[in-house]
């Protein structure tokens, strides 16, 4: 059985509350530690009101933060697909982070050399330490990041990012963190919304190890996941 710590909660006030409060947390505990805090945001619609939410908390020290896309979809920066957008609608309009500290890909250019720029960023932001906290979330194929089962066997390699690709999506494409990436995160936040995401992720923690068919085992091995699950 993966080990996990779960936090409940039956509305969407509660949820959001409880996910910004361990986000807060687990933040102001890196600054403290680090002196700064090496963020990696995922993008879709059950974090939105929790990044808004972020935002807008004033005890913790922007200043200090270095944010990343945890992952992409290869459209322009102000598509509505894009999680930089996302990002940049929500925590970024009330959370001032300097410029040179977001890590975004850039989809300008061709997508293999958009990967490997992004890889290159990374070598950067993670010189001193691998991050601090990720936020991500899980399809109903059990994806995590944009790590699609059945994750290819070369995704296990030392790349920072990958390509990866996906039909079950309007953009095929896709930016993504490496399970290398995953696996030395020193924190991990799952956010769930909804029975059937639960029951996903139920077969998952109980299913036989399996990176490939479950990305998210990788985070889960290292014993460091909370979950916040709206049932």
């Amino acid at each position: 059985m993966m080990q996990y710590h779960l936090i409940q909660t039956h509305a969407d006030a509660a949820f959001i509350q409880q996910a910004v409060e361990t986000i807060s947390e687990k933040i102001t505990t890196a600054i403290k530690e680090h002196g700064d805090c090496i963020l990696g945001l995922s993008g879709g619609s059950t974090p939105r009101p929790v990044y808004e939410a972020l935002g807008q908390n004033q005890e913790i020290d922007w200043q200090k933060l270095k944010l990343f896309l945890v992952d992409e979809r290869y459209v322009p920066p102000d598509h509505d697909e894009s999680n930089q957008k996302l990002v940049r609608d929500t925590l970024l309009k009330h959370a001032v982070i300097p410029p040179n500290q977001c890590y975004f890909p850039d989809t300008s250019l061709p997508i293999d050399d958009c990967v490997l720029a992004y890889a290159r960023a990374f070598v950067d932001l993670f010189s001193r330490r691998p991050p601090d906290v990720l936020v991500l979330g899980m399809g109903a194929d059990g994806h995590t990041a944009s790590l699609f089962p059945p994750v290819a066997e070369e995704a296990f390699g030392e790349a920072l990012a990958l390509h990866t690709s996906t039909d079950a999506f309007a953009v095929h494409d896709r930016i993504t963190i490496s399970p290398l990436v995953l696996m030395a995160t020193q924190q991990h936040l799952l956010l769930l919304k909804g029975e059937e995401k639960w029951k996903v992720f139920e077969e998952c923690v109980n299913a036989e190890v399996s990176p490939t068919r479950w990305p998210l085992h990788v985070a889960l091995a290292t014993e460091r996941v909370t979950v916040v699950v709206q049932k």
